[in-house]
């Protein structure tokens, strides 16, 4: 008897996440539509470009181009920055933990027209330190940087979901005289 409560206790539980739109990281997609159909991400010298793209794919509705010709957005990452500073220090001077900061510019154009201003994405973690382990804390602190990019891509998909799509502007040529 206790076991039959227990199950439908639980997944009564289960049926009231799902209702409320509880969804886990990385699972349900953009909430949001972007606004153009097809993006080519110009990725500079840096390895969020190669992330972003990715995290872009993963939208149904949006063709990511290998061309800026064709393509209604170009996403392109500016710069990229990574920095490792110590957070705090023992009583023997020694570090017991660092903070990894990763940050990037990123400029979009949609139809010809950029949008102002520059997106500025930053990330920052904390990671524990070891003598003893350095071999260790040298492949954790690989595994951070890359979260760290899939982070800023994640946030950056969802920035541009809240972009306008610009007015499309008519050019007038420069000596053209009012009608009076």
């Amino acid at each position: 008897m206790k076991r039959i409560l227990r199950g439908l206790v639980l997944s009564s539980l289960v049926f009231l996440l799902g209702a409320c739109g509880f969804h886990l990281k990385g699972m349900g997609g953009n909430v949001r539509p972007l606004p153009f159909g097809s993006v080519y991400v110009d990725d500079g010298s840096g390895k969020l470009g190669g992330v972003l793209r990715e995290t872009l794919a993963h939208n149904d509705k949006l063709i990511v181009l290998s061309a800026p010709k064709q393509a209604e957005a170009v996403v392109s990452v500016l710069k990229e920055t990574q920095s490792k500073d110590v957070s705090t220090i023992n009583s023997g001077g020694k570090v017991n933990e660092y903070q990894l900061s990763y940050s990037a510019t990123v400029r979009t154009v949609i139809n010809g027209v950029p949008v102002e201003p520059d997106m500025d994405i930053s990330v920052r973690r904390y990671m524990n330190y070891s003598d003893s382990d350095v071999l260790g804390k040298e492949q954790e602190e690989n595994l951070l940087w890359n979260d760290m990019r899939h982070d800023a891509a994640e946030q950056l998909a969802r920035r541009l979901s809240y972009l306008k799509r610009p007015a499309v502007q008519s050019l007038k040529p420069v000596n053209a005289q009012p009608k009076p």
